[in-house]
């Protein structure tokens, strides 16, 4: 039976891009950009694995970026990707300037290209396979520098109105969403007990369809919640202050994992705290 997981930050070093290079998917590690010059992109980029499904390719890091930073090409995924930025900035053609506290979830197929003069910190998470969500395998696939901002996977999008709205998937194309901007309000329901007060959510992103969102949740001083199960697989990461897990202190980014249908573990927060918080589609039993 699935249990719920927990990775702790205490327990997860930095590492190095170039240490990391033999790990990532193929379809994404050979369409890195010329060879040549692979090795000087990765040497400044920093990462710290927190989840990884080998089945379906979903992968959450945290990462980091040192200063001047940028990609080889432009590129677009076969997967969704989705990013909270922590710290920092960085300009992603296609879609504009990203400072700290910025969000976005970009549907398959989008050309983008990422730099940072100063360097950036974030959450970094690829969907993988999910039907749900129109989402593919982790892939990196090199476009022209001219089609930043243009689906590749859907090309009449640009001018056809079904395509565009298929392009965009259930939750649109959340381009740059400046989540100190949102309001505070109830947390959407599979994330934490509803009944217990003392949380409430900004919503990020959500599947219109399935309700699955992504979701920065606020706990009050000294909230707690017992073990509770929830029809959908949920994942939590600690932003900021710091949260008891079943007894466990879990620093800003602790990740826990809790598979559909699982009794969750108890939360519980003294001097408060916030979680970034992703649902998935409602799972059966058996599931």
């Amino acid at each position: 039976m699935p249990h719920t997981r927990i990775s702790d930050a205490a327990g997860h070093e930095w590492r190095n891009g170039l240490d990391v290079y033999a790990t990532m998917a193929p379809a994404f590690r050979e369409n890195l950009g010329p060879a040549e010059e692979v090795e000087g992109l990765l040497a400044k980029y920093w990462l710290r694995s927190l989840h990884l499904d080998p089945d379906t390719t979903r992968r959450i890091d945290h990462i980091r970026t040192d200063p001047g930073y940028q990609d080889l090409s432009c590129a677009f995924h076969d997967s969704v990707e989705e990013c909270l930025v922590l710290s920092g900035s960085l300009y992603i053609d296609g879609e504009g300037e990203l400072v700290a506290g910025d969000y976005f979830w970009r549907p398959p197929g989008f050309s983008h290209s990422a730099r940072s003069e100063e360097g950036f910190e974030a959450l970094l998470m690829m969907e993988g396979r999910v039907e749900e969500e129109g989402s593919g395998p982790v892939s990196r696939v090199i476009t022209p520098m001219d089609d930043a901002g243009r689906n590749l996977l859907r090309p009449d999008s640009s001018v056809d109105a079904a395509e565009w709205e298929a392009a965009i998937g259930p939750r649109g194309w959340v381009r740059r969403c400046p989540s100190g901007l949102l309001p505070w309000q109830q947390v959407p329901d599979g994330i934490l007990p509803s009944a217990v007060p003392g949380a409430s959510a900004r919503v990020l992103s959500r599947n219109v369809v399935t309700g699955a969102v992504s979701a920065l949740v606020r706990l009050d001083a000294g909230y707690r919640a017992d073990a509770a199960p929830s029809p959908r697989d949920r994942y939590l990461v600690v932003v900021e202050g710091a949260v008891t897990v079943d007894g466990r202190d879990l620093r800003p980014c602790s990740l826990v994992s809790v598979p559909a249908h699982t009794p969750a573990p108890a939360i519980a927060s003294g001097a408060g705290a916030v979680l970034f918080a992703k649902t998935t589609a409602e799972r059966g039993e058996e599931h």
